[in-house]
C-alpha cells in the first residue's frame, strides 16, 4: 500500500462496509464481502487500466475515452439486467406466492453485474 493513496484507501474502506452491510447486515457476510468489495477497489486502483491523479487523492483515478466507452457499455448492461430480473420476478413472485428477489437483492445483482461487465470489457480490450 502507498502512503499517497492512503485517502483512497479509507474511503473505498467505508464506502465497502457501509454497502455491506446494507445488504447483508451485520454478519460475518458483511465482513467478508467488505473485504471482498475492498479488494476490487484496489484491484482498480494497481491495475493498470486507469490514469492516476493525485491532486484529487478520494478520486484519483481518470478514464480516458475507450474506459469512458467501457463504463458506459456496462452500466447499460447492469440497468438492462437488474431491471429484467425485478420485472421478471414480479409475476414470478405472486405466482408462487412468495417473493422471490426482492428490491436489494435485484439491485445487489445490478451492482455485480456492473462491475462483471466492466472486468469484462478491460480484459479483452
Amino acid at each position: 500500500m502507498k502512503k499517497e493513496f492512503f485517502p483512497y484507501y479509507i474511503s473505498r474502506f467505508i464506502l465497502s462496509s457501509v454497502f455491506s452491510i446494507l445488504v447483508w447486515d451485520l454478519t460475518l457476510t458483511s465482513a467478508l464481502m467488505t473485504i471482498v468489495f475492498f479488494g476490487l477497489f484496489l484491484f482498480y486502483l494497481h491495475s493498470g487500466w486507469f490514469s492516476i491523479d493525485l491532486g484529487n487523492p478520494f478520486f484519483p483515478l481518470r478514464r480516458d475515452s475507450h474506459g469512458q466507452e467501457i463504463q458506459r457499455k456496462a452500466l447499460v448492461a447492469s440497468i438492462i439486467i437488474s431491471l429484467l430480473l425485478y420485472i421478471i420476478s414480479m409475476p414470478l413472485s405472486s405466482l408462487m406466492g412468495i417473493p422471490l428477489i426482492t428490491g436489494n437483492i435485484a439491485l445487489s445483482i445490478g451492482i455485480f453485474s456492473y462491475f462483471i461487465a466492466q472486468f469484462t470489457f478491460f480484459i479483452k480490450a
